[in-house]
């Protein structure tokens, strides 16, 4: 039996592998050309695929622009490119407070701070396009920065059997309300308010906030700008305050002609010895120089005929969620007159 070393292998295979081209395939220039083998391994070799995550969104995308359908993990995605494509913060002008804050959260601020509290789920969808992602990067950004609060309440049940739903409603922080005044963005005339006041009447007062952009659409289309809110706090002070100087100037004055008097001076009604207050009062200016105010009531299923027929006497444009027009008494249900003049939100 021969014998070989593994060098003697090693030996063979290189020289199979050392292949010499023709003489004739040299070109002129003295460098070698390609070899045959070269040129057929290019030809059968398919090129690797390179997984690309980008270029899978992008060919995602590309799908569903020219018609080829969507899926939500697609729509998720677009989402998260329309988050990643706002302006950086640092790029933001600084705002008077020595922050860099986005459009949507100067705007957040004015909002609540002048309707007290405002659902995220209406900040998202009136603000945000429905982008519950960028706005919960912008509130915890604002949160952290000790400018707004977030509360998670039980709605309303109102006596009724039913499951416990929670909301998440947006309140600004004293530090919130002071920066805010401070920026000199507030208009003229329009208070700004802080905290959570009543946590049981917050999922009502939060619905004013509905009611207004209902009726922000109309003093719009007439021309009507400078919207100014005044909520029921500021109104009932000022109406108490009314009462209280004119009894202080004439302690003997009868004192029902006193709360007519001071009524009529706030544009409001008398019914049963007590002044009919609303929700809250939107004033405005119009085209022609003079202004003009829209009173809004929000009602709940807790309000009883008597309560609903003052409020629509009075001149208020009444609302109501979908979830309390069908829980209202029967008092307020057979009155087809009053229950016309309920608007829902």
């Amino acid at each position: 039996m021969d014998s070989h070393s593994p060098l003697d292998y090693s030996r063979e295979r290189s020289d199979q592998r050392r292949v010499e081209p023709p003489k004739d395939s040299v070109p002129s220039n003295g460098m070698p050309a390609a070899s045959p083998f070269d040129t057929v391994a290019r030809a059968v070799t398919p090129a690797r695929a390179v997984f690309s995550p980008k270029l899978q969104r992008e060919t995602s995308a590309e799908r569903a622009h020219t018609g080829g359908g969507s899926t939500p993990e697609m729509e998720q995605a677009s989402r998260r490119r329309r988050h990643q494509q706002r302006t950086s913060r640092t790029k933001e002008s600084a705002h008077e407070i020595g922050l860099h804050l986005r459009p949507e959260e100067r705007r957040l601020l004015l909002e609540v701070g002048k309707f007290r509290v405002i659902t995220s789920a209406d900040l998202a969808a009136q603000m945000y396009g429905s982008n519950t992602a960028q706005l919960r990067y912008d509130l915890e950004f604002l949160k952290q920065a000790k400018l707004v609060e977030l509360h998670s309440l039980n709605a309303r049940r109102d006596g009724k059997s039913e499951d416990v739903r929670r909301f998440e409603a947006v309140t600004l922080t004293k530090k919130g309300r002071k920066l805010l005044i401070k920026t000199g963005e507030v208009p003229e005339g329009q208070r700004i308010y802080s905290d959570l006041v009543k946590p049981r009447e917050a999922e009502h007062d939060a619905q004013i906030y509905r009611a207004y952009l209902k009726e922000l659409g109309s003093i719009e289309k007439a021309g009507g700008h400078n919207v100014r809110v005044r909520l029921d706090f500021e109104l009932k002070a000022q109406v108490n305050r009314g009462v209280y100087l004119a009894r202080k100037a004439d302690p003997d004055r009868n004192l029902q002609e006193i709360k007519k008097e001071v009524a009529e001076q706030f544009h409001l009604h008398l019914h049963k010895d007590r002044v009919v207050v609303p929700d809250a009062r939107l004033e405005y200016d119009l085209p022609n120089g003079g202004s003009g105010e829209t009173d809004i009531e929000v009602a709940t299923a807790a309000y009883r005929h008597g309560h609903i027929a003052a409020k629509a006497r009075a001149g208020f444009k009444m609302y109501i969620s979908n979830g309390d027009i069908g829980r209202l008494g029967s008092g307020v249900q057979n009155d087809h007159d009053l229950m016309s003049e309920i608007l829902d939100i």
